[in-house]
């Protein structure tokens, strides 16, 4: 999904969480307003923050912010695996 299709869909519909993963990545959108999509949206991230994956929000147009808790009103969620230096 490009950058402008992404928009389009936070635009259109409401919010997304992404979690990024070898297989590419899942997208999962909720309007703040429905409970059921908002507690769907709520289980995805708590299970990929228990694989140990990172949370991200966009903030101020491309400046990212570590989310470390589910927040319902954020436009875009991107999650990903952490990275392991060494």
């Amino acid at each position: 999904m490009t950058a402008t299709e992404q928009e389009e869909l936070v635009e259109s519909y409401g919010h997304t969480l992404r979690v990024l993963d070898h297989n590419g990545d899942s997208t999962i959108t909720w309007n703040p307003s429905n409970e059921d999509e908002v507690e769907i949206a709520r289980s995805a991230f708590a299970a990929a923050k228990g694989k140990g994956y990172l949370a991200y929000t966009d903030v101020d147009g491309g400046q990212g912010e570590v989310l470390k808790d589910f927040d319902p009103q954020a436009g875009a969620i991107i999650m990903a695996p952490a990275l392991a230096g060494g």
